[in-house]
């Protein structure tokens, strides 16, 4: 869990810490804390501060509070702290409305609590966060990628990070694409962009968990997050798609030009088994990848047939079964610019119906007909033959999953 404006309520000399607006957006995650007095300084500031002000350049106008209020969110910050006292005797009733039409956190502090506790009490959390989520991080990618020896010392080092023995876990590997373009703020380098998208979106998918009570684990490899997720009572496939979808609908609010795709592993007994379930949903979004299909969630179960191709080392009798399958049909619509391979796929994932198909693919009945006819011709087979249909179909998920893996 990151610190957010939420978590710094809790902390040491912010007891006092009075929340007065933007309530929607105290999972904001807090980056580093500073004073601001002067509103034109604001230019300096990158994103994720959240500012303290005894507003005593402000001159109590409630019109350049707006200004900065409204200034401080576009340059995707925190929150504002602002000190009661001499220069501003209440938060005036605008910039309340202002911020939380915007989600933006404003907290009253009284005037007789010094900054500098505040201060130091909210940099002393930041750092040992960072340090804890990055130890954790390290953590998770030796368990799942490493060669680690499951000693006494692991297993605590675990329980430290919320793991129970007692419990099966699963994992849920969550690929994010896009982060540049949905996300730019041209105060921040590519990689700081990066970074800090990629912090939200873990408290988004933190806090969803927190919400339903449970403790999870996580990681960041790449671009994915890859979580650790407890199994409440026997039944865990439905509740992790469920997770899973909670998931992507968060994300897509918090940015629609990100793009989501989920995989979802096994339930294992053990910590050292963990890493079975994350390669399980690692292997699942490679179907996602090759299926063709819109779909944005897939759990290791459900992937059929491929779930016997992962296990096979060698592909050569693989590529063997897909050339004498369909390679005479490739050839010719590599040789007459043709997508004869393609009806033929939408013709068996229809279930055979002309009608369908030919709605899918927008010709008329008869061109399909005519596709059809030339198909059998080309590859010397007949259609209506469950069992050669069966073949075509095999040779067909052979061709995506070859694609996948070489």
């Amino acid at each position: 869990m990151f610190i957010t404006c939420e978590t710094i309520m809790k902390l040491p000399y912010l007891e006092k810490l009075k929340l007065v607006a933007g309530a929607a957006g105290l999972n904001r995650i807090v980056e580093w804390v500073l004073m601001l007095e002067e509103p034109k300084y604001s230019e300096w500031l990158k994103g994720g501060e959240i500012v303290l002000t005894t507003g005593i350049l402000l001159n109590n106008d409630e019109e350049t509070l707006v200004r900065l209020v409204e200034d401080l969110n576009d340059k995707k910050l925190s929150g504002l702290i602002i000190n009661i006292g001499p220069y501003i005797e209440m938060t005036p009733p605008k910039v309340i409305d202002i911020a939380n039409s915007l989600n933006f956190p404003i907290f009253e502090l009284p005037f007789e609590v010094k900054f500098i506790d505040v201060t130091q009490s909210i940099c002393r959390a930041i750092f040992n966060n960072r340090i804890e989520q990055g130890t954790m991080d390290n953590f998770m990618k030796d368990i799942i990628f490493g060669d680690v020896i499951f000693s006494e010392e692991i297993y605590n080092r675990a329980a430290f990070y919320g793991y129970n023995s007692q419990k099966r876990y699963y994992s849920l590997v969550i690929q994010i694409n896009n982060f540049i373009v949905s996300t730019y703020n041209n105060k921040l380098s590519y990689d700081e962009n990066i970074t800090q998208t990629k912090q939200e979106i873990e408290q988004i998918v933190l806090d969803i968990f927190e919400n339903s009570k449970l403790k999870v684990i996580k990681t960041v490899q790449s671009d994915s997050i890859i979580v650790m997720v407890p199994i409440l009572g026997n039944e865990y496939k439905n509740s992790s798609k469920i997770f899973a979808q909670t998931i992507i609908k968060r994300v897509k609010e918090y940015s629609s030009n990100l793009e989501v795709k989920i995989g979802i592993g096994r339930a294992v007994d053990g910590l050292k088994n963990f890493k079975n379930s994350v390669f399980q949903a690692i292997k699942a979004l490679k179907v996602l990848a090759i299926s063709g299909k819109e779909a944005n969630l897939c759990h290791y179960n459900d992937i059929g047939l491929y779930r016997l191709l992962f296990q096979i080392d060698s592909y050569e009798e693989m590529e063997d079964i897909y050339k004498s399958t369909l390679g005479k049909l490739i050839g010719y619509d590599n040789k007459n610019g043709t997508n004869l391979l393609e009806t033929l796929e939408v013709y068996i994932e229809s279930g055979g119906k002309l009608e369908k198909t030919a709605e899918i693919l927008f010709i008329h009945r008869n061109t399909l007909k005519y596709r059809a006819q030339r198909i059998e011709e080309i590859m010397d087979c007949d259609l209506r033959n469950e069992e050669e249909i069966f073949n075509i179909q095999i040779a067909i998920k052979i061709g995506r999953f070859l694609k996948c893996v070489k």
